[in-house]
């Protein structure tokens, strides 16, 4: 998923001690997590067109570029602790102390569940798209893309060992396309990223490693303590973070609303967007009406 023609990458930024913070847009602020492993963030479709449709419903979108990314430079740690200190940091520099909504999808969608469970004081209302408790709830489980029997798993070893031996911008694009391939149930929304002949050169830009510390990550005794009121999200052929995942969050934890998108893969507000937003202004409107 491309960086150069992003939504917000001609958006002015915040430069605070090499954290490059953004705010997008006008209106009461929303927090939205970016993903830890530096693969969603402002300036990639993954999280533009999730931006672009809260900025549409008049919100302030507060995000940052993790550490060793897009343009933040500051050299990154790769930890959640990193992903908390940022989250609070970029917050705190733009002046926005008291709680505020937050969206996370995905692995950025972990890292906000375990900032809420850390920082409940920061949080009024919460959105987990894609995601789940850690990695118990998506390693393995079955539908997963990291599942022994999914058909796609042994080319996504091949690939891992590629990049493995080679980690290069190549070959770690070479899986990226191929995992976003298998998130999407319409394979014509899928815009795969080129692959020049430079990038067989190029030192790769994503941490994939990221991975193997969600994997140790569990979050699922904790479910309880989460206060916010909260909306699980979810495309009922997600082989990333599978239904399973979620319907685990809309279990444990209290009182929360689920919405299940059907033929939709990881991305339910790229391939059913009319029924992902009425799903998130229904959410949204019930604080005026409570």
């Amino acid at each position: 998923m491309g960086d150069p023609a992003g939504y917000s990458s001609h958006m002015p930024i915040t430069l605070h001690h090499g954290l490059a913070i953004h705010r997008l847009g006008e209106g009461e602020p929303i927090l939205f997590m970016p993903g830890p492993h530096r693969f969603e963030r402002p300036g990639l479709r993954g999280a533009d067109v999730l931006i672009e449709g809260m900025v549409a419903r008049g919100r302030a979108v507060i995000t940052y570029d993790p550490p060793g990314s897009g343009r933040s430079t500051r050299p990154a740690d790769l930890s959640m602790a990193e992903m908390h200190e940022c989250t609070l940091e970029a917050l705190d520099s733009l002046g926005i102390t008291d709680p505020v909504d937050a969206v996370g999808h995905s692995m950025g969608g972990l890292c906000l569940l375990a900032w809420t469970l850390e920082h409940p004081e920061r949080v009024d209302r919460l959105v987990l798209i894609g995601t789940g408790s850690g990695g118990p709830a998506y390693d393995g489980a079955p539908g997963a893309l990291w599942h022994r029997a999914h058909p796609g798993f042994p080319k996504l070893v091949a690939l891992g060992l590629a990049h493995l031996l080679l980690p290069t911008q190549a070959t770690q694009t070479a899986m990226n396309n191929f995992v976003e391939r298998h998130s999407f149930q319409d394979p014509r929304l899928m815009e795969p990223d080129p692959i020049a002949w430079r990038d067989w050169v190029r030192r790769r830009e994503g941490h994939p490693e990221w991975h193997w510390i969600a994997r140790k990550l569990d979050y699922a005794p904790r479910l309880g303590e989460i206060t916010a009121p909260t909306l699980v999200a979810c495309g009922l052929q997600d082989p990333q973070f599978p239904p399973g995942a979620s319907e685990q969050l809309a279990r444990h934890i209290p009182g929360a609303t689920v919405a299940w998108f059907d033929r939709c893969g990881h991305y339910p507000y790229i391939e059913t967007p009319g029924p992902f937003w009425e799903a998130w202004d229904g959410f949204m409107s019930q604080r005026s009406t409570d």
